[in-house]
């Protein structure tokens, strides 16, 4: 086989080629600190690249749900603090109305003063996050969710939570609907109410309704009625008499699992119902305040009348505290989950920022000193090649 001189000439400019190109490759790299720059430099770190950027992008939009959930459900902490107040000063008016040193001008002006209340709570409810949404709506978040129409508030949101998704497997509720934070309120004693009738002409009150054996109560209504100012019998809903007493003021009459103190003295026929709790809203019960309140007080029964609301509203708002104290401590639960999620979320995004710049970033200690290798290389075959270039196969025949 003959071998020209151009041939050995063709070998070393390809091999010069190489080594420039394998120079240029390595200067690209350490110029910009990165070892992958296209698919074809390394297709299995590039597909690596690929699920680990997905994963960045993915943290990045659950710290973005994370943010949006932690805004409003602080929102939310202060909106309920702010009831909280409110229904506390309600309850500290509540309990100064009582005992006969109030006149009906005092009580007057407790009512007005309960009424503002009511106005506060009322704009408490509706309050907003600042982007126009209501925080107590449910998913109906651009409709205002409590309405006053002729003294009487209605819901006008839904029963559910919006969610947002914070992690590959956790979702959190970022606020509760208004029905579950100021409506659905288990009125008197959560078991059951006491009611006086308004037709009384005695001056006998309802003072205090507890539970004593839960598993005898039967859920269903009875009624105290007074045969005399001492006596009395307990009726079922079918008008059964199933218990009968005496009674003295300050007595707690004891019946199927439930026992009913009363203070003052009846008039016979006088009565009072016992009935199952019923959801209540709390500015209904706000509202039964300010109608005691504002009712006639210028006779012994009609002082009694409004003295059983006042204890009756002083049970639901106790209800309404202890409800609203329960949402706060979801809420609080929700914020320290959505903590620790978000804590999770950064730890595992410097995971896959390490791992992407393991694959990814030149480690430029190897870097530099292949670099120097490389033009090592080149130097020695572009002498090498010169000192050839020269030569002929002639100059050896």
């Amino acid at each position: 086989m003959r071998v020209s001189t151009q041939t050995f000439q063709l070998q070393w400019l390809n091999a010069i080629n190489d080594r420039q190109q394998a120079l240029a490759d390595i200067q690209r790299q350490v110029s910009t600190g990165r070892r992958l720059l296209t698919a074809g430099d390394d297709p299995a770190g590039a597909a690596q690249l690929i699920v680990l950027q997905d994963g960045l992008n993915r943290l990045d939009s659950y710290a973005s749900n994370a943010d949006a959930a932690r805004r409003r459900l602080s929102l939310e902490e202060r909106a309920l603090d702010g009831a909280t107040g409110i229904l506390d000063r309600v309850r500290e008016l509540a309990i100064q109305s009582g005992g006969a040193t109030q006149s009906e001008e005092s009580r007057r002006a407790l009512a007005n003063e309960a009424r503002e209340l009511l106005s506060n709570l009322l704009d408490v409810a509706n309050t907003q996050d600042g982007e126009g949404r209501y925080l107590f709506a449910g998913n109906r978040v651009e409709e205002l969710p409590f309405v006053l129409n002729n003294g009487t508030v209605s819901y006008a949101g839904d029963d559910g939570s919006r969610f947002q998704r914070i992690g590959d497997n956790r979702e959190v509720a970022e606020g509760d609907p208004g029905s579950t934070v100021f409506a659905a309120i288990r009125n008197g004693n959560g078991t059951f109410s006491v009611s006086a009738n308004a037709a009384n002409t005695g001056g006998a009150f309802f003072s205090a309704g507890t539970v004593t054996d839960l598993a005898s109560w039967p859920s269903t209504p009875f009624t105290i009625r007074f045969t005399t100012s001492t006596d009395y019998a307990v009726l079922d809903s079918g008008g059964s008499v199933v218990q009968t007493g005496t009674y003295a003021p300050g007595d707690s009459l004891s019946f199927a699992g439930a026992s009913v103190r009363l203070e003052g003295t009846p008039a016979a026929g006088d009565e009072f119902a016992v009935e199952p709790s019923v959801n209540q809203d709390v500015f209904t019960t706000v509202e039964r305040f300010v109608l005691a309140m504002e009712s006639g007080l210028s006779n012994p029964s009609g002082r009694a009348l409004a003295q059983s609301e006042v204890n009756a509203t002083l049970q639901d708002l106790d209800q309404a505290l202890a409800n609203i104290e329960l949402v706060r401590s979801n809420v609080g639960s929700r914020l320290r989950v959505i903590d620790d999620q978000s804590n999770l979320n950064e730890e595992l995004g410097l995971q896959f920022t390490r791992t992407a710049s393991l694959v990814r970033d030149v480690d430029y200690a190897t870097a530099i000193s292949e670099l120097e290798q490389q033009l090592i290389g080149l130097e020695a075959a572009q002498k090498t090649f010169s000192r050839t270039r020269a030569s002929s196969l002639f100059n050896l025949i």
